[in-house]
């Protein structure tokens, strides 16, 4: 990357085939690596099968798998202000996914659960601290050619398809293997693209040295209060908090499908990829059909979609239809999270896109982390172990998000409403 003089406070650049290399290899490596994506299905089976732990109990453990997602404004900040090694963006993101593959390395090699949680929490931490700075990254060189929802597009797609094949994987594996095996596979997997990914930012990415004088310091500082200030920026938060404080039935949805349904461990791992199919199907049905709308009408139907693929899990009862509510679930919450981060773009302060973003993306992350949490304890504690109760009532608390959308305003051409 290099400083391009003709963009505001000189926010780095680069030519496009180059970053939207890096777009694409990062997101492909984060769909494998993430918490969410190989290890996943084999860390559940291992608490569920080895540990013989409950549903509140493993929705617990994967709540506090979310704390390092939530500290992403950290990451933003460090990285915003202060250079590392000479470099703002390449040393950290070099750093990160170094980081996250040494974890991965050291939970192959685990035995028990707090060294496991332990080395998965380093990971998680570096994966985020990773998608934290590719997300700024991503604002930095779209928001002023208005390409910022391209590479959202893009780097969902690369996150979904690798999604597609980590859930495969990981249901495969629980399938073939015992627990302690699944999971040291899974790990050991998930090292090898992250590690590659450390490797190919030094040789791919090009950056103009930079120095923590006070001049750069203090308009990073002003960025930073302008979007303190910015009544657009705390809409956009009250929203994804909302949106994504809905009761998750996730892992619920898991002991459900394994124990009332007897779903096998491999083909629990194929709806997940069925899910990640209907993300990817969504990713490209914004980018080529939603993109342009007005922001009111991409919100009023991502609250439509959310809702109605909620409630449509009152439905699922046998493996056809589990097929056909992931791929809806998947389309419908891709189409949400999207909108909501080109409406966040449209009006991050230059200079703080990766703090401003990662602050955002922490308010998402933390109101998913509660959500699990409730989740586990309303299905296990209050509704006796009962997957319609919670359905409804994730999907009334999506429906609610309704009430917030003619206060977000128009971003598009000039009209920003309520979002100035």
């Amino acid at each position: 990357m290099k400083d391009n003089p003709e963009k505001p406070g000189g926010s780095p650049s680069a030519d496009s085939g180059g970053l939207t290399l890096v777009f694409a290899l990062s997101y492909l490596s984060t769909g494998i690596a993430a918490q969410f994506g190989l290890v996943s299905q084999p860390l559940q089976y291992f608490m569920l099968k080895e540990l013989n732990l409950t549903a509140a109990q493993i929705s617990s453990y994967l709540a506090i798998m979310m704390l390092p997602w939530v500290l992403k404004p950290f990451y933003g900040l460090v990285c915003d202000f202060v250079p590392f090694l000479g470099y703002r963006r390449k040393s950290y993101l070099a750093l990160a996914n170094l980081t996250a593959g040494v974890a991965f390395v050291v939970m192959a090699c685990a035995e028990t659960l707090p060294i496991i949680l332990g080395a998965l929490l380093l990971s998680a931490a570096a994966v985020a601290a990773s998608t934290a700075i590719t997300v700024g990254l991503a604002v930095e060189d779209g928001k002023h050619e208005r390409r910022a929802r391209d590479h959202f597009s893009l780097q969902t797609a690369c996150y979904y398809g690798a999604l597609i094949v980590a859930s495969l994987g990981g249901g495969w594996l629980c399938q073939v293997l015992t627990p302690y095996a699944a999971l040291h596979t899974a790990a050991l997997v998930a090292a090898l693209p992250v590690l590659l990914v450390s490797v190919l930012v030094l040789v791919l990415v090009r950056e103009e040295k930079s120095q923590l004088n006070a001049e750069g310091f203090l308009k990073s500082l002003s960025a930073l209060k302008q979007a303190g200030r910015s009544r657009a920026l705390w809409l956009v938060a009250l929203f994804i908090w909302c949106w994504d404080f809905s009761p998750s039935f996730g892992v619920p949805l898991y002991v459900y499908e394994s124990k009332t349904l007897g779903f096998s461990q491999a083909f629990i791992g194929q709806l997940a990829a069925w899910n990640a199919l209907g993300m990817l199907i969504g990713s490209f049905a914004y980018r080529w059909l939603l993109k342009d709308r007005s922001m009111k009408v991409q919100l009023s139907l991502a609250v439509a979609m959310g809702v109605v693929s909620t409630f449509a899990y009152l439905l699922l009862s046998t493996p056809a239809s589990a097929v056909v509510l992931e791929i809806g679930r998947g389309t419908a919450n891709i189409i949400a999270i999207l909108t909501m981060y080109s409406l966040a773009a449209d009006v991050c302060p230059a200079r703080a896109e990766v703090s401003v973003m990662a602050a955002l993306i922490a308010v998402r992350n933390l109101a998913t982390e509660a959500a699990t949490f409730a989740g586990g304890l309303l299905f296990t504690h209050v509704f006796d172990n009962q997957l319609a109760p919670l359905i409804v009532v994730a999907g009334t608390t999506s429906a609610l998000c309704a009430v917030l959308i003619p206060y977000l305003g128009d971003p598009e051409g000039g009209k920003r409403g309520a979002v100035e």
